[in-house]
């Protein structure tokens, strides 16, 4: 099963970095051990078909302002719950569930499942390269639960063992996740 994590959101706007952060940490964690690709983005829109084109299978981690609950609580969401959010007011304005609905309608391969974290923030149009501290604990916690997901759907090799993962504890190591595609690229 061709396997995607997508991390959406933008390192400058504080806490909506929290998805792109969640995927390069697990990236950094776990990439040598799985059977995943991964893939970052700051766009939505019908750039989303070619980020999910020909995968069957798409964990998304975003940020999620509902302002219903507490900062950090991540929210499961299937593919399903964004369905009534579908609409088209132009070209250039689509949301996610629109941009997979037109793509299956002009016969691209969109994938069959796609589950979804979104985790709540409060800020997340301030332009700063830092996450709120309420919700640096999250990148620990949503990474246990796509764990906890990997491995019901057997993605995960042998060799793999959750000690490979563990909190961040400094702010050090968070700059160093803010750093990781320009150190990559």
């Amino acid at each position: 099963m061709k396997t995607l994590i997508l991390g959406m959101g933008n390192t400058i706007l504080s806490d909506d970095a929290i998805g792109i952060i969640i995927k390069r940490y697990l990236e950094q964690k776990i990439k040598d051990v799985c059977y995943i690709d991964f893939k970052e983005t700051s766009w939505g829109g019908f750039r989303i078909i070619d980020l999910l084109r020909d995968y069957d299978y798409v964990i998304v981690i975003d940020s999620i302002k509902t302002e219903k609950s507490p900062i950090g609580y991540i929210h499961r969401l299937t593919f399903d719950d964004l369905l009534p959010t579908v609409r088209l007011n132009s070209f250039h304005d689509i949301n996610f569930a629109t941009a997979i609905k037109l793509a299956e309608i002009y016969n691209e391969k969109m994938p069959e499942n796609i589950d979804i974290l979104a985790i709540e923030v409060d800020n997340n149009n301030t332009i700063k390269e830092q996450l709120s501290p309420e919700i640096t604990d999250s990148i620990y916690k949503c990474s246990l639960e796509i764990i906890k997901i990997l491995e019901s759907k057997n993605l995960l090799k042998d060799n793999f063992s959750l000690s490979m993962l563990k909190k961040i504890e400094t702010v050090e190591e968070l700059d160093l996740l803010y750093l990781e595609e320009e150190i990559l690229n």
